[in-house]
């Protein structure tokens, strides 16, 4: 809509002046006003009304990463995998690009860097708010790892902010890759997603899930020992792997062994 509406404009638009134009708000500053509303829509699980402000955010901003994260993981909770893939696609490709473009001057780059900021700011500041909401209880430790992962992405933008530096291997924040990954292996799409949350643990090896992901993974096509290895190393990072699972790799490794 947002798209048709300018080009009807286009004429228009020519006659607003130099100085009133640099007063208007940019794409990213509109679109956050729908970004918020999906945020407060999903903390009250309201998934249907989230993804409908989340697309007229992007249909605002169609270079809105977190809004395109923020749309695949509601997709994802409701089970439209396929469409949950290209959101989250779409987050990783454009965070890939933001890390590889070469900003005009310093100035831009840390403008850039604090609107990211921002972004991870809310996004804590709302996961802490869902944890200790009561209704939540059964799921405040799931909630409070987001927070942590989300910390860790704050971290991660504020040394790049003081000195310049981020890995190629953070470029993408490890809770975009796990989503992603999440979304291919129910996808049935195993390749990628093996390959989605090795980035996520690569960008940030405290992520447990994607260990304990990577180990069912893993003793699905039969590579028993990197199962094993995966769930210590999930372990390691502070998950309670479930119990079947590891009794399920060490009876397959039974099996195999005669």
């Amino acid at each position: 809509m947002f798209s048709r509406l300018l080009g009807a404009g286009l004429v228009a638009a020519t006659l607003v002046s130099g100085a009133a134009a640099a007063q208007l708000p940019n794409a990213r500053e509109r679109a956050r006003a729908p970004y918020d509303e999906g945020l407060a829509h999903m903390r009250n699980e309201a998934l249907d009304k989230a993804a409908k402000s989340f697309d007229q955010a992007i249909a605002i901003d169609p270079g809105f990463e977190m809004a395109y994260y923020m749309l695949g993981r509601v997709q994802l909770a409701q089970r439209n995998y396929a469409s949950a893939v290209y959101s989250l696609q779409k987050s990783r490709d454009l965070f890939q690009a933001d890390a590889t473009s070469a900003a005009t001057n310093k100035q831009e780059r840390q403008s850039v860097i604090r609107e990211r900021l921002a972004d991870i700011e809310q996004l804590i500041i709302d996961t802490r708010a869902a944890a200790a909401h009561p209704q939540n209880s059964a799921r405040q430790g799931l909630l409070l790892e987001q927070v942590r992962q989300y910390e860790e992405r704050r971290r991660q933008l504020q040394d790049l902010d003081r000195n310049d530096v981020m890995t190629v291997s953070q470029a993408v924040p490890g809770f975009v890759s796990l989503s992603l990954g999440s979304a291919y292996f129910r996808a049935g799409k195993l390749q990628e997603a093996e390959r989605a949350y090795l980035a996520a643990v690569t960008a940030d090896a405290k992520i447990g899930e994607a260990h304990s992901n990577l180990a069912v993974l893993y003793m699905q096509t039969g590579r028993l020992d990197e199962a094993e290895k995966a769930v210590k190393a999930a372990e390691k990072a502070g998950l309670r792997v479930n119990p079947a699972l590891k009794d399920e790799i060490k009876k397959r490794k039974k099996a195999g062994s005669y």
